[in-house]
């Protein structure tokens, strides 16, 4: 006798399977849809060529590199360091143009031996010191401005400041500014740079403010600071692979992808103005690659000015950041902003970097998930690792063969050929530093 609840079960057993293998099946094909357009999207989405707008479409003046104009000295007294046949020698520049500086020889208008600016000013003051550069009867010098020197001697721990600009916020999404601690010798305004093997080379060009004597809470805003053109090169790679995009203002990575050797290039001259705060409002700072305008800084723009970034640095310089693997303070010494420093006062906008778009965002997010996280520690690193492939890709950042020129009426220029070399991830911070065998300074020198 055959069971009718057995038969029935059985029917439902078969009823059940089908609809399941129905089920499994509909799932498995909306599934491979799902995949298959995911793959279909990401394949279009790898094709679109990435983005790297530029801001300006100027190009350099002829003859511009021929020099700057000087500031009258009863506005701000104008240095250039060169060497003589006893030793680094300080002019008090009168003139700059046709490929030349001409200025008074300071040691030989004193009788003293100067090699050093800094020093000089700090021994003379500003009023003989004008009155040398404005002395008709003083023989004059004159050199190509290619043969100078660093313009002034300093050690190797400097502060850089990050955003300070708001339309650099904007480009790279970082919303306001913050401090970092820059180490390395500084160069020349003619020293080549190695592009590196890997890495993706980006230009930044900075204003320098030059503590003249060691500044702290005490002593307040100096009533003089030297001001300097410079360039603040980065390894854009390196940084990115070092940052916390939860925690981009800590600017964890900064200090190392900044702090490379040969990335602190200064100009051909250093400028102590009469009113300084006033003096530097007043600059406009370009930098032009092969003969195109990428940038364009006006200072008195600056999100944090002058007063406010000595201030900042001085109430943190005891914080730490690392630096090739050393917990490094912001200032050599917490509290003191040492004589030589140079805090280099943040970037306009039209760097090569930009945050990852929205295309890079989305490739990354999909690169994340379908590696179950494994490509990165993060959908945000995921997108930065697309942003850095597509860069290399595009050979967009700098290349050997690249000329940038870097240039401010009044305070200088700076020319950096990118040739093709390695270059080391790391600076030798030991003493001595820049033009240390002519009295160079040490950190926390008194003047």
């Amino acid at each position: 006798m055959t069971s009718t609840t057995g038969s029935t079960t059985n029917d439902r057993r078969d009823t059940f399977g089908r609809r399941h293998r129905k089920g499994l099946m509909i799932t498995g094909i909306v599934a491979a849809g799902l995949v298959v357009g995911s793959l279909g999207s990401y394949g279009v989405l790898r094709s679109i060529p990435p983005e790297f707008p530029l801001v300006y479409s100027e190009t350099i003046e002829p003859g511009a590199t021929e020099g700057v104009r000087v500031a009258d000295p009863a506005i701000a007294l104008t240095f250039a360091r060169v060497a003589t046949a006893a030793g680094p020698a300080v002019l008090a520049v009168t003139d700059y143009s046709g490929g030349e500086i001409t200025g008074i020889d300071i040691s030989a208008a004193t009788g003293t031996a100067h090699t050093e600016p800094i020093t000089a000013f700090n021994a003379l003051g500003y009023e003989t010191l004008h009155g040398i550069a404005t002395d008709a009867s003083q023989p004059a010098v004159t050199v190509e401005a290619s043969a100078v020197l660093t313009a002034i001697e300093t050690h190797k721990h400097h502060v850089g400041t990050g955003t300070n600009y708001v339309e650099h916020q904007e480009e790279t999404t970082i919303h306001e500014p913050y401090l970092f601690p820059k180490m390395g010798a500084i160069t020349d305004s003619n020293e080549p740079l190695a592009a590196g093997v890997g890495g993706l080379l980006d230009y930044e060009v900075e204003l320098g403010l030059v503590a003249m004597h060691d500044i702290t809470a005490e002593t307040g805003i100096p009533e003089y600071m030297g001001l300097m053109l410079t360039n603040d090169w980065t390894d854009r790679e390196l940084l990115v692979s070092q940052i916390e995009p939860d925690n981009l203002t800590d600017a964890a990575g900064f200090t190392n992808a900044k702090s490379q050797p040969g990335f602190f290039s200064t100009g051909d001259l250093f400028v102590i103005p009469a009113d300084w705060q006033t003096f530097y409002r007043e600059l406009e700072l370009d930098l032009f690659v092969n003969g195109d305008l990428r940038q364009r800084a006006h200072p008195v723009d600056m999100v944090w000015d002058a007063a406010t970034l000595i201030e900042r640095t001085l109430a943190i310089g005891d914080r730490t950041w690392d630096s090739d693997g050393v917990q490094t303070p912001l200032t050599a010494a917490p509290g003191v902003i040492s004589r030589g420093t140079i805090i280099q006062s943040g970037t306009p906008e039209g760097v090569i970097y930009r945050a990852p778009d929205t295309r890079q965002r989305v490739l990354g997010f999909m690169e994340y998930v379908a590696s179950f996280g494994t490509n990165a520690d993060s959908i945000v690193d995921s997108a930065l690792k697309v942003y850095v492939r597509d860069a290399h890709a595009a050979g967009v950042y700098l290349q050997p063969g690249d000329t940038i020129v870097t240039r401010a009426e009044r305070l200088g220029q700076i020319f950096t050929d990118i040739v093709a070399g390695e270059r080391s991830e790391t600076e030798d911070l030991n003493w001595p530093s820049v033009g240390a065998d002519a009295g160079g300074l040490s950190p926390g020198a008194r003047g």
